[in-house]
C-alpha cells in the first residue's frame, strides 16, 4: 500500500512553532549591526531562536545568551576553495577557510555532528558559483536555502525552489530553508523557518539543529502554517495556514493541483489520480505545498514522500 511519509508530527500531536533565523552576520564579520543589536532586533520581533553565522569565525554565543530569552544557535559560514560560502549550523569548531571543496566542508560538518546547509544557490557573484554539476557532487546533501532574503538586492534569484525540485526529483532527501542572511537592517525579517517543537519541552540549540536535520520545520516569507502532518495510516495530508491559495508541487516542479484556500486535505487516492503513480513508485516521487499569500508572501512545506510500505 502506498503511504505518505513525512518528517512532521501527526495532526493529533500537540506542538508549537519556533520562529528563527539561522543565517546572518554582525560586525564580527561583514554585517552592519553588532551581535547585541542583532539579538535585540530579532527578540523584539518575537523570534524564538537566532544564529549569527559569521564568515569563517565561530562566534561564542554563551556570553550573549544570558541577556536574551531567544535561544542562540552556534553557527559559522565557511568559505570553500571555490569561494562558495556554506552554512555549518550547530558549529563546535571552525573549519579552514578557502581550503576545502563544498563536498569536503559538508562531510566535515556531518562528521562533527552539525547540519550542513547549501546557502543561496541562485546567487550570481560569478556564473560558476553554483552549477547543477556542482550540486550533483553533493551526495548526502541534507539542506539548502530555497529562499535567501539578501539576494533580493544582489545579482541572482532569492527563490531557489527550482534547484530544490531538481534535487528532490533525483530522489535526494533535501530539506528547504528560508533565511535573511542579514548584513544590513534592510535584510531583516525577509525569510525565516518555523520549527515544530513539543508543546512543553524546553528549547535548546541542540534540539533546534536536530529538528532541522529531521525536516521538522517549514520555510516562510510571510505566510504562517498552523498545522501540517500526515494521518497515522499515511493516507491523508492535513494542511492549515493563513494563505490565500495552496499549490501542490510534485516531481520536476509540476503543479499537481491548486486550492483557493489556506486549508486542505489531500488523500492518497487523490494524489494518485493527479500524478498517475504506479503501485511501485520510484524513490523520487514526492509532493510538497507552497502556501501563497498576498504579494510575494509564501510558505513552503517540506516534501511528503510516497512510499510502498506494504
Amino acid at each position: 500500500m502506498l503511504r505518505f511519509v513525512t518528517s512532521y508530527a501527526t495532526p493529533t500531536t500537540t506542538y508549537r512553532w519556533l520562529r528563527g533565523n539561522h543565517h546572518g552576520h554582525s560586525t564580527v564579520s561583514d554585517g552592519q549591526l553588532s551581535p547585541e543589536d542583532n539579538i535585540q532586533v530579532y527578540e523584539e520581533a518575537g523570534y524564538d531562536y537566532l544564529a549569527l553565522s559569521e564568515h569563517d569565525i565561530l562566534l561564542d554565543v554563551k556570553p550573549f545568551q544570558k541577556n536574551t530569552a531567544m535561544c542562540l544557535v552556534p553557527a559559522i559560514e565557511v568559505t570553500s576553495k571555490d569561494h562558495q560560502t556554506l552554512l555549518y549550523l550547530g558549529a563546535v569548531q571552525e573549519l579552514p577557510a578557502r581550503i576545502l571543496s563544498a563536498k569536503q566542508i559538508m562531510d566535515k560538518v556531518h562528521d562533527a555532528g552539525g547540519l550542513f546547509i547549501y546557502d543561496h544557490p541562485n546567487w550570481q557573484p560569478r556564473p560558476e558559483y553554483t552549477t547543477d554539476a556542482l550540486l550533483d557532487t553533493m551526495i548526502g546533501l541534507p539542506g539548502m536555502e530555497i529562499y535567501t532574503g539578501v539576494i533580493e538586492r544582489l545579482p541572482g534569484e532569492a527563490n531557489a525552489s527550482n534547484r530544490w525540485d531538481r534535487l528532490l526529483s533525483k530522489g535526494w532527501q533535501v530539506y528547504g530553508h528560508g533565511t535573511d542572511d542579514q548584513h544590513e537592517p534592510i535584510d531583516h525579517f525577509l525569510a525565516w523557518n518555523c520549527v515544530q517543537w513539543p508543546q512543553d519541552a524546553p528549547v535548546s540549540w541542540q534540539g533546534i539543529v536536530q529538528a532541522c536535520q529531521a525536516g521538522q520545520f517549514y520555510a516562510s516569507t510571510g505566510v504562517s502554517i498552523h498545522q501540517v502532518g500526515v494521518r497515522e495510516d499515511g493516507q491523508e495530508i492535513t494542511l492549515q495556514s493563513d494563505a490565500d491559495e495552496i499549490w501542490w508541487i510534485m516531481r520536476d516542479g509540476i503543479v499537481a493541483n491548486k486550492f483557493t484556500s489556506g486549508h486542505c486535505t489531500i488523500t492518497m487516492d487523490e494524489f494518485q489520480q493527479w500524478a498517475r503513480v504506479s503501485e511501485k513508485p520510484s524513490e523520487a516521487i514526492y509532493i510538497r505545498a507552497e502556501c501563497m499569500g498576498q504579494g510575494h508572501r509564501k510558505a513552503w512545506t517540506q516534501p511528503f514522500w510516497i512510499k510502498d510500505l506494504s
